[in-house]
């Protein structure tokens, strides 16, 4: 006979299946299943796949994962000290070399260990495994490594998004693809823990946990002011610097780790009127008190006085030439390393040239040289005009009172009448060859012949007589050349 009655039982048995099997699964309407990984009962309406997962104390943390709901992932990666100051393997998160961490309570962790660095680092991926499984501890920062312990209160370990154990997630931590840790801060997470890895020391660095709106943490954006950059900051923190009066915000995209200044919608500014400055006239400057106004005023005169440049080349934005107007006085030499143009008059007390080769005057049409006191030229090899030499040495020899008119000797031997011999300070060649001596008796009338000999290369005798060969005193105008 039918009963409307449940019949009562002291126990019934579901039957355990894995999760791949449960998530698959639609099920019959009213079907019940154990879930053996997560510990719960699925609950089937026929409809959806998966069914429903009864909540419970030990899966409450990974369905509000699931959800995204105050969820924070951070990608695990392992490398070595960018500036090279630690050695040995370290914790990169999101690409930050072992930052220190700020967590809100409230919300859930995920530090994610697929990349291949967290299985082989140092070593190639592929080739021989050196693990590195991140772990949390309360009392040290190498955890069990440092003779502390790990902390496991709100921590899931998962591999292939399946909990494991501490022990199961380092012994499968090769095997697996999908690597995670998961840490929900509570108001009962100390306030300080640290990230270490299972088997080496000083890879990671310590967590900070402060409540909502603290003024740390993910979730719950930092703000610090101070006039120096705050410490490991995180994407989202907010710097006030108290020295500029500007504020920043952390920006952390993958590509670039920096502070920069937020924007906001502005007015757009096409003329400095726009600023509240009134205009002025045409050729005005734009001056400021130091205080903040700006006002319009006219031009000063162009006389800038004395002034010193800061280097020694003078030269313009095309290296095309510089023309000054008025006249240029210069207190020291001026060196001229390439050519010198004057278009209308150069004066100087001296022209020297100092460097090697064959300094030229040249000319298009005519050179004039005008001095009221005589023209001298002096040039060591002595003066080619048109290519012929010039004298080096002229002036007259007075007989009768024995005296020389052109400079540059030491003495006038009398010999007799009509003879001297002049000797000069300086030789006038390395043999008496190299110079030949004109000379023209000035003051006879009558013929009389003049004799020029050379004892010396620093000397010249002049011999005049008369018709009869008789000497006479007479004067002599002598040109001397250098023939060599």
């Amino acid at each position: 006979m039918a009963s409307n009655q449940a019949p009562i039982v002291d126990r019934i048995r579901i039957i355990p299946r894995p999760d791949d099997f449960l998530d698959r699964n639609v099920g019959n309407s009213g079907e019940v299943f154990f879930d053996k990984q997560s510990n719960t009962l699925r609950l089937y309406s026929g409809r959806v796949a998966g069914g429903f997962s009864v909540l419970t104390d030990n899966n409450i943390s990974e369905h509000l994962t699931s959800s995204g709901v105050g969820v924070v992932e951070y990608a695990v990666t392992v490398g070595v000290d960018p500036d090279g100051v630690e050695a040995g393997n370290k914790y990169f998160i999101d690409g930050v070399y072992k930052p220190e961490l700020s967590l809100v309570t409230g919300f859930t962790y995920i530090f994610n260990q697929n990349n291949q660095t967290n299985e082989f680092y140092p070593n190639a991926d592929g080739a021989t495994a050196n693990i590195h499984p991140i772990n949390f501890s309360a009392d040290n920062a190498n955890g069990e490594l440092g003779s502390g312990t790990t902390y496991l209160n709100k921590v899931i370990y998962k591999l292939e998004n399946d909990p494991v154990t501490k022990a199961e997630y380092i012994a499968g931590f090769a095997k697996s693809t999908q690597r995670s840790i998961q840490i929900t801060i509570t108001s009962t997470t100390p306030v300080t823990l640290y990230y270490w890895c299972s088997y080496h020391s000083n890879m990671g660095n310590t967590i900070t946990s402060a409540n909502p709106g603290a003024g740390t943490g993910s979730g719950a954006a930092s703000i610090s002011v101070s006039d120096t950059v705050p410490d490991s900051p995180e994407s989202g923190a907010i710097w006030y610097n108290s020295t500029s009066g500007i504020l920043y915000v952390y920006v952390a995209d993958g590509d670039s780790n920096q502070w920069v200044q937020p924007t906001s919608p502005f007015q757009a500014i096409t003329a400095i009127t726009d600023l509240g400055i009134a205009d002025g006239t045409v050729g005005q400057l734009l001056r400021t008190d130091g205080a903040g106004a700006f006002t319009f005023i006219d031009a000063p005169a162009a006389d800038i006085g004395n002034f010193t440049l800061a280097a020694s080349v003078i030269d313009t934005d095309d290296s095309s030439g510089i023309v000054i107007t008025p006249p240029v006085t210069t207190s020291s030499d001026l060196t001229v390393q390439n050519n010198l143009t004057v278009r209308n008059t150069a004066y100087a007390n001296k022209f020297v040239s100092t460097s090697n080769g064959v300094p030229t005057i040249d000319s298009a049409s005519s050179f004039t040289i005008t001095a009221t006191d005589g023209i001298t030229l002096t040039a060591t090899d002595g003066v080619t005009i048109n290519g012929e030499p010039t004298p080096f040495i002229m002036g007259v020899l007075n007989g009768s009172t024995v005296q020389w008119s052109g400079g540059g000797i030491s003495s006038i031997a009398d010999n007799g009448l009509g003879d001297h011999t002049i000797t000069f300070s300086s030789n006038l060649g390395t043999t008496v060859d190299d110079f030949q001596v004109l000379a023209t008796v000035q003051d006879k009338t009558a013929g009389h012949s003049c004799v020029i000999s050379k004892p010396a290369v620093n000397q010249i005798r002049v011999n005049v007589n008369n018709l009869s060969g008789t000497g006479v005193d007479s004067k002599v105008f002598l040109v001397i050349y250098k023939t060599t």
